[in-house]
């Protein structure tokens, strides 16, 4: 039976589950607050399970036409002394190759793709949600209202809807600022390799990605609040790396000045249960891992597909529906927030015996000790790749 189902928030997650549940002939509207989509965003690795979907749903000629290349990642100290030279085929050679992309641009894909398909309604919120046992009666912020028989969450990390009602959830402050962004610029380095440099309490990432681009990406271990950050991001970032190459700090003096930042502190949500009533929380409003997962868009690419599944198999029964995708992702979100977790232990040491041990354990690493490092935590198991409940 078809089902009229609302989804808060057209990111990746919203628009995967968008995509699929409009597969499955329901009716399927969008709201998101932004006034239209872009191309603009900072850039991220869609790896594993998030490339096989994606392929399933036909749309990897079209990523890969909007990717960057990534050939080659050294790892480095700030005195620019080699760790480790990574060649990412090599290391990617059992799973399915990464697609590096700009987090619009995987976006953009996904809505052209989708846009005549789905309802779209720009610059609309929810202002309330009043549900039966059967039926949610949602109230949009230019005042309208609508029914439903499924609200899926999904506006990120720091949705209002989830805190208005998941009162359970709650949203850990990892403590660790990104900043992140691209910058238009001829340069010297070679596309597709990549240097990231491992430092206490921080990381820097540079990205040439195109002959007259660059892509800027570094984590700072921060503890203050994210309004006096944005402020005073500029001296933050230029402070963290003075002691950097004048090659260094003079790209990321181009880039605070020229160059298109994002900054935002990371978090991490957890949700002992995603499903309130008719209401499920799905992506980053649900489970945030964090970019320093390494899997956030995967994961919400996934999620979405795990809940489409399960719909697909009780269509007139969405609360198993639910409580099933709630089941499989509950140990699959602890995973990658581990992940989160010792990547940020590992990778933005808090102190200089911490960075020396990482170093020295990296830099003396094995091809097999470097795949336990780099992918085996991020594959899935067989019976969650095919969405079985144990």
């Amino acid at each position: 039976m078809k089902k009229k189902i609302l989804i808060s928030g057209g990111g990746i997650a919203g628009l995967t589950a968008a995509k699929l549940l409009a597969g499955q002939d329901h009716q399927v509207t969008v709201i998101d607050r932004a006034p239209s989509f872009t191309k603009a965003g900072f850039l991220i690795s869609l790896k594993s399970f998030g490339v096989r979907i994606m392929e399933e749903l036909g749309l990897m000629e079209e990523l890969r036409a909007a990717s960057s290349p990534s050939e080659f990642v050294s790892f480095l100290e700030k005195d620019e002394r080699l760790i480790q030279h990574i060649s990412y085929k090599k290391m990617n050679q059992n799973i399915e190759r990464s697609v590096l992309i700009s987090r619009g641009g995987l976006h953009n894909v996904m809505y052209e793709n989708l846009k005549d398909q789905v309802n779209v309604l720009f610059d609309t919120t929810i202002s309330g949600i009043t549900s039966t046992s059967d039926k949610t009666a949602v109230t949009l912020s230019d005042g309208s209202s609508m029914e439903a028989d499924l609200v899926i969450v999904s506006e990120g990390l720091r949705s209002s809807t989830r805190e208005r009602y998941f009162t359970d959830s709650q949203m850990e402050d990892f403590n660790t600022l990104y900043m992140g962004g691209r910058l238009e610029m001829e340069h010297s380095y070679a596309v597709g390799a990549f240097k990231i440099y491992i430092d206490v309490n921080k990381m820097l990432s540079i990205y040439p990605i195109a002959d007259n681009e660059i892509a800027i990406q570094c984590y700072i271990h921060h503890t203050g609040d994210i309004a006096t950050i944005k402020q005073k991001s500029a001296d933050l970032l230029h402070s963290s790396f003075n002691e950097y190459s004048t090659e260094v700090r003079d790209l990321l003096n181009r880039f605070v000045e020229k160059g298109l930042m994002f900054v935002d502190k990371m978090g991490m949500v957890e949700a002992t249960d995603l499903v309130n009533g008719n209401m499920v929380l799905l992506g980053d409003a649900g489970y945030c891992p964090t970019a320093l997962s390494g899997m956030g868009a995967s994961l919400s690419i996934y999620g979405a597909k795990a809940l489409s599944h399960f719909i697909s198999k009780t269509p007139d029964d969405l609360k198993s529906a639910c409580s099933n995708y709630n089941t499989l992702m509950q140990p699959i979100i602890r995973k990658f927030q581990g992940n989160a977790r010792n990547n940020a232990s590992s990778f933005i040491p808090a102190d200089e015996q911490r960075l020396d041990q990482f170093v020295n354990s990296f830099r003396a690493a094995s091809d097999i000790e470097l795949k336990k490092i780099m992918t085996d935590p991020i594959v899935l198991t067989e019976d969650q790749l095919n969405f079985k409940i144990n």
